[in-house]
């Protein structure tokens, strides 16, 4: 698996589509009766207003391990920092070097083959794990780090490892990390991803208890005393500048 390091996307300026794509009309016309929930997400985001829609994230490269052709397209499911620096290259290229990124790396260290080993049971078997896997490793730390994603010979992914938006997941594409961590799909909203509970689905429990920490805090009371009041939208956020 090679990893992409620093500096690894280069420097595009993206101008707006004037309207959506007509691969991307066609995908929606299918996916607003069968993914209601998706398509209402999408319809509420930033994305939609710019006239970004599935393809323009989910489109494919040859020779891309995980892509199929769905609908005369070729595509993928899985979005990596790598996808999304098509457009979003600075901020691409601020978690590529960021601790976050790397947060799957623990994954492969002494600590966390110990922790398995302790915990024992190995009952989930796919194909990627013919010897079985810790069903607490994959719905537990990996949720949180990331998973190495598996594709498997016929080319779905395996099921230990996928789903997962794990912060320091693995990609396909040599990629490590996954915005969707933080900017959770489909709607993608910067007010979302700064609240505190954002952190708090990882950052949490008695081995890093940091959501805990911060709510009982004077940072953490302040907070719940002044957000209705806060631009969480604001597309610049800067102390003193645009938190109120």
């Amino acid at each position: 698996m090679v990893l992409l390091s620093a500096n690894a996307f280069s420097v595009t300026t993206v101008n707006m589509p004037k309207e959506l794509s007509k691969a991307s009309q066609e995908c929606v016309s299918c996916h607003k009766e069968t993914n209601v929930n998706i398509y209402q997400q999408w319809g509420n985001s930033k994305h939609f207003r710019a006239n970004i829609g599935c393809l323009e994230c989910h489109e494919a490269q040859k020779g891309d391990v995980d892509a199929f052709e769905h609908e005369g397209n070729l595509i993928s499911v899985i979005v990596s920092p790598k996808d999304c620096a098509r457009c979003h290259t600075k901020e691409a290229d601020e978690f590529i070097n960021s601790h976050h990124s790397k947060a799957g790396r623990i994954m492969g260290s002494l600590d966390n083959t110990l922790a398995e080993v302790v915990e024992g049971n190995r009952g989930m078997k796919t194909e990627g794990f013919p010897e079985g896997i810790s069903a607490a490793a994959v719905n537990g730390c990996w949720q949180c780090h990331g998973s190495v994603i598996k594709v498997n010979k016929d080319g779905s992914l395996d099921p230990a490892t996928w789903p997962n938006t794990g912060m320091g997941r693995v990609n396909p594409d040599g990629t490590e990390g996954s915005c969707t961590a933080c900017h959770q799909r489909h709607e993608f909203s910067v007010a979302q991803a700064r609240q505190p509970e954002n952190c708090g689905k990882c950052h949490m429990g008695p081995d890093h208890p940091q959501i805990e920490i911060f709510n009982e805090s004077k940072h953490g009371i302040n907070y719940q005393a002044n957000k209705d009041k806060m631009n969480l939208e604001s597309e610049k956020w800067i102390v003193g500048e645009d938190y109120f």
